[in-house]
């Protein structure tokens, strides 16, 4: 029994679920006016406290009383460096139009039928398990950071019948000998819808890239087979030249899509992986100065997490590299001799195309590959090597 074959729809369900976890919906799915207005109200909640959180943490750095160490000086910089990152790829969130414009088109090419899907092997670029797992195990260790400081104190409270007060950022300054609970309450609040915001969106619009992108990549592998399976012939040139002709128009719009997401994504792509790197950086060395504590454990989830994420990028992108160009190997290889002159014409445009390699690329001049992933960890490497020594 052949398994179902995934839809359109299906790819979609993970990263819009991503997104509705901190109340925004990309698409803009009908709900119930009753739904609307909870999701709105909640969403308002995450970009308010995060709002306020970033306030407080501008604050106490203009203030410079509080940060009175290295170890603060390192979460600081971790803070700040991957609020820039989370912000920077809201920001692209927020190209609505773009974004659904895209995902029309992207919805309109993809396979229709059974058998059509079946060719183009649609399951097999279904989201993984690992790849959910992954997602999983990111948004779990995010939310660890901050509800870890929290199961510190309960743990206090047990062993030594004292409930410490702990909380995720530093920013926040609570004593419980003068300030009431409830603001302790009210502090944990704004952390979890804070981090909320900056998580999802970090790891969200990370999502809706590799959808994309699995997409047209998808495309690809569909043109580079239907090529090597068809056998042209003069006695059917009427049909070869019709075939060949939807080949060319198919590979001029996967160029033009390409072109739409990296001005979708392109614009914030090279400040996410900066900052991503940096976060890796500053992490990683807080980590060490922190040392065995459930607060760096949960960072080296973390920061596997997050290098995974910076890798599926580069991953995906040069798949897209690799297979643009492979389009015109799949001509080489082609069985055309039989064929019309019209028709090897065509083969001929192909080639040429094929030699302009579809990319993904940052701000319409930095490729997006695995070379930009070894680049990225060997000076990611290097950084945390020289941050270390200058402490030390």
């Amino acid at each position: 029994m052949e398994p179902v074959q995934y839809s359109y729809e299906d790819f979609a369900r993970l990263p819009t679920t991503v997104f509705w976890i901190m109340g925004y919906d990309m698409l803009g799915v009908p709900k119930t006016r009753s739904r609307r207005i909870l999701y709105w109200i909640y969403r308002l909640l995450c970009l308010a406290s995060h709002g306020v959180c970033v306030g407080f943490m501008v604050f106490r750095m203009v203030e410079a009383k509080t940060i009175d160490n290295v170890s603060l000086i390192m979460r600081y910089a971790t803070l700040v460096t991957y609020i820039i990152n989370s912000d920077t790829k809201f920001a692209t969130a927020l190209q609505g139009n773009a974004i659904k414009s895209l995902n029309l088109k992207l919805a309109e090419l993809y396979p229709k039928t059974t058998l059509d899907r079946i060719y183009h092997r649609v399951n097999d670029h279904y989201w993984t398990k690992s790849f959910v797992y992954l997602v999983i195990i990111y948004i779990g260790s995010s939310i660890m950071v901050v509800i870890g400081p929290i199961i510190t104190s309960i743990i206090a409270y047990f062993a030594q019948n004292v409930f410490t007060y702990m909380h995720c950022y530093p920013y926040f300054l609570y004593d419980p000998e003068k300030d009431p609970v409830w603001i302790y309450i009210g502090i944990y609040a704004l952390e979890w819808l804070h981090s909320t915001q900056m998580v999802i969106s970090n790891i969200g619009a990370d999502i809706w890239l590799l959808y994309f992108q699995v997409q047209i990549n998808l495309h690809f592998r569909g043109i580079i087979r239907s090529l090597e399976d068809h056998k042209p012939s003069v006695k059917h040139d009427q049909e070869d030249r019709k075939f060949i002709a939807k080949i060319v128009d198919k590979q001029v719009h996967l160029v033009s899509l390409q072109n739409d997401l990296n001005g979708i994504f392109g614009k914030s792509l090279l400040l996410s992986l900066l900052t991503t790197a940096a976060v890796i950086c500053t992490v990683a060395v807080y980590t060490l100065i922190q040392g065995p504590t459930l607060e760096g454990f949960t960072y080296v989830i973390f920061i596997g997490t997050s290098v995974m994420q910076v890798y599926l990028v580069c991953y995906y992108g040069q798949q897209v590299l690799d297979l643009s160009g492979e389009v015109a190997h799949a001509v080489y290889n082609h069985d055309f001799h039989d064929a019309s002159i019209a028709y090897k014409r065509y083969l001929l445009i192909i080639i040429i195309r094929a030699q302009q390699p579809v990319e993904l690329n940052a701000m319409g001049y930095l490729s997006i590959s695995l070379d930009t992933f070894k680049q990225l960890m060997s000076v990611s490497y290097r950084v945390i090597t020289m941050l270390m020594q200058m402490i030390q």
